[in-house]
């Protein structure tokens, strides 16, 4: 029964991506071209001398450093909150969730909405306050226009960990926390001494999640960037990939930044095995 999942697996994952790698070893004249020219590992070199691939993986590297601190601790931070209350458990459990439902596609047009100059929210309630009005996507404002990107894509997928966390605590051990606590231990000190402790393979395995996701992150970037793409300054990897496959139809370049991606992905994914594997502190 296992045999028709194993061949969809092949032929849509497995095949796709070793004919990728063979792809990043040659040169495409354009997208269909039959006979490409073999040229080694140039497409690699040239990766490692470009400078906007270099500032595309430099906001990448950002990007999971704010993830892994904001998505997954925020994400942490409101499990153990829900988790020790009562009332209105559900409301909070579903609410919380929400963002995961919406489509990227609809998030990145809502908060396009938000950041219009004219009429968006934040806009209005600036002019509320008596300030006045802010040019939120401005090109030259990278450090407010790069904010403005990554916050969406910070905040959408809060609601998926979360709800792993919570996961996790519901099946730590009922024994262990009705001991803590006729032993006289606050509730502070459950979470730092045993419910953090005890969720170490959770938050391993979210930080993973995290690190794979946030690697190709493509959707909200492309949606949110001013003029409907990102460029130079504002690439990530997934966009910069996607600019030199069907823009500059450049096909060698492009399957070279995928593999560089995947391999990206497996290493970081092995070191946060590996630290969270041998810290029994965490």
């Amino acid at each position: 029964m296992i045999i028709p999942m194993l061949a969809f697996l092949f032929v849509f994952l497995f095949y796709p991506f070793f004919i990728n790698i063979k792809n990043s070893f040659f040169e495409f004249d354009n997208m269909l071209d039959r006979n490409p020219s073999f040229i080694g590992v140039a497409n690699y070199i040239t990766m490692l001398n470009d400078d906007t691939f270099i500032r595309s993986l430099t906001n990448t590297l950002i990007l999971v450093g704010l993830v892994l601190i904001f998505q997954v601790g925020i994400s942490l931070g409101l499990a153990l909150l829900v988790n020790s209350i009562t009332k209105f458990n559900t409301f909070f459990k579903v609410t919380l969730f929400m963002p995961i439902v919406v489509s990227a596609t609809a998030l990145g047009l809502m908060f396009n909405l938000f950041y219009d100059y004219n009429n968006g929210m934040f806009n209005q309630i600036l002019l509320i306050l008596g300030q006045e009005k802010i040019f939120w996507k401005d090109p030259q404002n990278l450090t407010r226009l790069f904010a403005i990107i990554v916050s969406p894509v910070i905040w959408q997928y809060i609601g998926f960990y979360f709800v792993i966390f919570l996961t996790g605590l519901a099946g730590l051990s009922k024994q262990i926390m009705e001991a803590s606590e006729i032993d006289g231990c606050t509730g502070f000190q459950k979470v730092r001494h045993i419910q953090v402790p005890m969720l170490r393979n959770i938050t391993r395995t979210v930080i993973v999640l995290a690190i794979t996701g946030t690697l190709k992150v493509f959707d909200l970037p492309y949606i949110i960037s001013p003029n409907g793409y990102p460029s130079g300054k504002t690439h990530f990897l997934g966009t910069y990939m996607y600019d030199k496959a069907f823009n500059a139809v450049d096909v060698g370049y492009a399957a070279g930044f995928a593999v560089f991606m995947v391999l990206a992905g497996v290493l970081m994914s092995l070191i946060a095995n590996v630290v969270f594997r041998h810290n029994h502190n965490l």
